[in-house]
């Protein structure tokens, strides 16, 4: 390389290890990166990197950087559409291969080998290259870059690339370790609570008390259902139904903190204002009412509850669960056990009913198991249920 270009190589590496791990996603990375390209004289116009990652729906992520319009987050979902776009891709031969693809656009046999060599033609691209990137695990991710000029890159440009590769990909890899972190909190752990864990909160007892509105739902005739059906459909009728309550929940800002058998809780934390924490967690109810998608013979129960629990770690030695305890969360799924005796869907306490604006009725006072006094329990006016057919 020419003095000049190994002055720009040492530009990009310094910036790379200086300020890459600090860039708030790799889609800041990806953008700085390509700009520092175009400042080294690479015209790039256009620039991906992508990943195989640990996700519930999606199959694979990159960002996507376009000079005109700037960068974006994209996603291959789990479909059969996408999968096989995927395949025909250069990008499956890195992932699968690490095995680096050249294509000059202008030549129709260079752009015909792969589907998007034919669409960034179309674009005015005249070259394409997508590259591996080698993780510390022996997996490969990509970068790709492509060019509207008609010099496409030479020779010396890429080697100039090759050579910013390694840090690169270091910084890269560390952008996917916490995403994917990121993600597997929220999966399992739930939105809140996963990034409390990431910021600290994980040894046993770590947590503190927050008032919340808790949910507390359980499905009823799934016992009886399970002794006719194959485990196949037993596993997509949950799915089904808990798709429907976690989306209620969620849509609502709640947070599903875990699923214990066919029985769901979750939150709906607040800071002072409690109206707006019961407006949002019935809502979500009466929205489970509408749209659960249920059998013959099954039915649900939900109890809504507001109160101070604490909000944390609870578990033995170095296996844990971040979840909520106390007597608000016991009365909540005692008053749930009501809702099968009272042959009603949704049931409230008073606490909660109290700061409801809508109209409740009561369905009288009970003695729930472990409270030491009767509890008055309440439903909403003629709340309607989504039957099965």
């Amino acid at each position: 390389m020419p003095p000049s270009a190994t002055l720009d190589v040492q530009d990009i590496l310094s910036w790379l290890m200086r300020e890459g791990p600090r860039l708030a996603s790799p889609a800041a990375l990806l953008e700085r990166y390509s700009a520092k390209l175009r400042e080294a004289g690479l015209q790039v116009d256009r620039s991906t990197l992508g990943a195989p990652i640990l996700h519930p729906v999606a199959r694979s992520s990159f960002v996507f950087w376009e000079l005109e319009t700037g960068s974006e987050q994209r996603w291959f979902i789990y479909s059969p559409e996408q999968l096989k776009l995927l395949e025909a891709s250069p990008i499956q031969r890195i992932y699968t291969q690490g095995e680096a693809t050249s294509l000059r656009l202008d030549l129709p046999e260079e752009r015909g080998r792969f589907p998007i060599g034919e669409d960034l033609w179309s674009e005015d691209y005249h070259q394409y290259e997508a590259l591996p990137l080698e993780f510390s695990d022996g997996t490969f991710k990509v970068l790709t870059l492509a060019t509207k000029s008609p010099a496409g890159f030479d020779n010396g440009q890429l080697d100039l690339v090759r050579t910013t590769l390694p840090a690169l990909t270091l910084v890269f890899e560390g952008h996917i370790a916490r995403n994917t972190a990121k993600t597997l909190m929220e999966t399992y752990v739930g939105t809140r609570a996963g990034l409390r864990v990431l910021n600290g909160e994980i040894a046993r007892g770590d947590g503190s008390p927050i008032d919340a509105v808790i949910w507390f739902s359980d499905l009823r005739g799934f016992t009886s259902l399970a002794q006719s059906r194959s485990e196949a459909d037993l596993l997509q009728l949950l799915n089904s139904y808990f798709g429907a309550v976690t989306d209620a929940i969620e849509a609502q800002s709640g947070e599903v903190l875990k699923f214990i058998g066919d029985a769901v809780l979750a939150i709906f934390p607040f800071d002072g204002d409690l109206h707006s924490a019961v407006h949002r967690a019935e809502t979500a109810a009466l929205q489970l009412l509408q749209s659960a998608p249920l059998e013959r013979g099954l039915s649900f129960g939900v109890a809504l509850h507001p109160g101070r629990v604490f909000y944390g770690n609870i578990g033995g030695g170095t296996r844990l669960d971040f979840t909520v305890i106390g007597a608000s969360v016991n009365l909540a799924s005692r008053i749930e056990s009501l809702c099968a005796l009272l042959d009603h869907p949704l049931l409230a306490s008073a606490d909660f009913v109290n700061a409801s604006s809508l109209t409740w009725l009561s369905k009288g006072r009970h003695r729930l198991k472990g409270v030491a006094e009767p509890v008055e329990v309440f439903a909403p006016v003629q709340p309607t249920l989504q039957t099965a057919t």
